[in-house]
């Protein structure tokens, strides 16, 4: 990679951070619009991306950017009014800042910012006292240029020269245009030069995801090494023995280490839903507070990325369907701003999400009512269902209360979606709502995907691993308490009757005689039982992908080596159970 690119590189990754921080930054500033702190990072976040984007020769972000920072250093300047329209403008230079960055990240050249956004920006300058606009035009003209020490100090900054100072912050009406760029650059080149090998040991490096992913796969093939040595430990001598006594111990440290460099804060995607939750209120004319709890909450990188999309759906959800409007809060005696809370919290190794509203709540008999139109339920088996159970209705494929569908949540995607994404993290998702007082959406996943705990057992030779989180009971089948109802295999357990999977036959095997067990797991509200030969107990795995061959194959997740070098499938619990379902209805419409 060229200096350049490298430049540009570390450019993307200051300027993404930025980016990231504004929207929320600007959201906390609409609610206290006097911090005049707040007001200043929102300021040199603008001034230090339009400062590299100069350097880069990247004009259209220069300008908006340019255009944003001229507004805001008007407010500053109390020669403007921070109003609905300049949140509503700079918050639109954001989108275009952050869609500029994402098109730089493919290679591509920034598109220009929409000139309506430019020229809105400009005709709020407009708008501010003549008289102390022209005052403050010949302070912005006589700084117009930056000097050799802030361009050296950006550079520094840009190329990760240590011990460099951070830029400092610039004066109330000082600008950089890109004309001055290629004057100031000489000076800066032997800062550009620079060692860079004088580092403290606080300062952070970055270091590419594939290069982590790769070492994670490493650490994989160590651990199950691992596990054949403590396999055959009995068999050794005592100093052998004993060195892989301290082979685990190195092995499990190691990989603990390289499980924390993965993690990220959830706040990284926490941190968009202030903004999109006021951008979809706008729209719809209502008013929304979002609060953040537990941002600093860690779990594994592939993880956040993997929550991010049902996150944004359950947000949009909760604003579009959930949130009243002001005048309809007002009448049902709340505030007429709709309160939004996001938490999340570590519990032992997995990780809990909360989303909740105040809004309307969900409606449990027409949640019912309407999975019956749909005909996703008969009308019998709803007659039974408990409020609790006819809210479950949602998470069902083809269901929604919507009687339009609309561009703010998704487009008829519906919240079986976001069910089958979490499930597909091994996780699990809950629902509760008052009528009049709100809903909450309740999430738990495991910390990391690298390494799964399961419950290995077997099938008339053949291991299998099931996830372990979901398993609440193991007992011995007794054959002789079996019915059938519906299709399905039914044993009473406690009082109550548990539908049975069979392992084997999902395997093609023949059922052999001889004693087997039910380990009982919960699907969502529901509980199967898995009808196993034999558990033979817990182990945590390294997960491996399967091969083309079995990929999209129902009810396999992945594969795992285990001690002796042979291998076991990961059973997706939630995939054999919805094909048991389709197996079970489509054999009942034939019947």
């Amino acid at each position: 990679m060229s200096s350049d690119d490298d430049i540009r590189a570390d450019f993307l990754a200051e300027a993404g951070e930025l980016i990231e921080q504004l929207a929320t930054q600007l959201i906390a500033l609409e609610r206290e619009p006097q911090d005049a702190e707040l007001l200043n990072a929102v300021f040199r976040a603008f001034h230090t991306i339009k400062g590299g984007a100069g350097f880069l020769m990247l004009a259209p972000l220069v300008d908006v950017c340019h255009a944003a920072e001229d507004v805001l250093n008007a407010v500053r300047g109390r020669r403007r009014a921070l109003d609905a329209a300049v949140m509503d403008a700079v918050l639109q230079a954001v989108d275009a800042v952050q869609q500029m960055m994402a098109e730089l990240q493919t290679g591509a050249a920034p598109s220009a910012a929409a000139p309506e956004l430019l020229m809105t920006l400009h005709g709020l300058l407009d708008m501010q006292a003549p008289a102390t606009a022209v005052a403050a035009a010949p302070a912005a003209s006589a700084s117009d240029t930056i000097s050799d020490d802030e361009f050296e100090a950006l550079l520094d900054q840009l190329q990760g020269k240590a011990g460099a100072p951070p830029p400092p912050a610039a004066p109330a009406a000082s600008r950089i245009t890109p004309p001055a760029m290629p004057t100031a650059a000489p000076p800066a080149a032997p800062a550009a030069a620079a060692p860079v090998a004088a580092r403290t040991e606080a300062e952070t490096i970055r270091v590419e995801t594939h290069k982590l992913d790769q070492l994670m796969n490493l650490i994989g093939e160590l651990v199950l090494v691992r596990n054949r040595l403590k396999a055959v430990k009995p068999l050794l001598e005592e100093p052998a023995a004993r060195a892989v006594g301290e082979l685990d111990f190195i092995t499990r440290s190691l990989q603990n280490t390289v499980a924390q460099v993965r993690m990220q804060p959830i706040g990284k995607v926490f941190s968009r839903f202030p903004k999109l939750a006021r951008d979809i209120a706008r729209q719809l004319g209502k008013q929304v507070e979002v609060l953040l709890e537990g941002e600093d909450t860690e779990l594994d990188k592939n993880l956040v990325e993997a929550l991010a999309d049902p996150l944004v759906h359950m947000v949009r959800n909760s604003v579009d369907h959930g949130l009243e409007t002001p005048d309809r809060r007002l009448a049902a005696g709340k505030l007429q701003v709709g309160r939004l809370w996001l938490r999340a919290s570590q519990t032992g190794d997995h990780i809990r999400i909360e989303i909740r509203d105040d809004g309307a709540g969900i409606d449990a008999a027409r949640v019912r009512d309407k999975a019956v139109e749909k005909g996703l339920i008969d009308a019998d088996t709803a007659a039974m269902l408990s409020p609790a159970d006819c809210l479950q209705l949602i998470f069902l494929p083809g269901f929604s209360t919507k009687e339009q569908v609309s561009d703010l949540s998704g487009r008829g995607v519906g919240m079986d979606v976001v069910m089958s994404r979490i499930k597909r993290l091994n996780g699990s998702v809950e629902l509760d709502s008052v009528v009049g007082s709100g809903t909450t959406l309740r999430i738990r996943v495991p910390l990391t995907l690298a390494v799964l705990a399961v419950l290995i057992v077997r099938c008339d030779g053949r291991r299998l691993a099931l996830p372990l989180a979901p398993v609440s009971d193991v007992l011995l089948l007794d054959e002789s308490q079996l019915t059938r109802d519906a299709g399905w295999d039914v044993l009473r357990v406690r009082g109550e009757p548990l539908r049975l999977v069979h392992l084997e036959r999902w395997l093609g095997l023949a059922p052999l005689p001889g004693p087997r067990h039910v380990v009982v797991m919960r699907d969502g509200d529901e509980r199967y039982g898995f009808v196993v030969r034999e558990v033979l107990g817990r182990e945590e795995i390294v997960v491996k992908p399967l091969g083309a061959s079995l990929r999209g194959l129902a009810g396999v997740a992945g594969a795992t080596v285990m001690p002796d070098g042979g291998i076991a499938l990961i059973v997706d619990t939630a995939g054999l159970v919805a094909a048991a379902r389709a197996q079970t209805a489509e054999g009942a419409a034939h019947g």
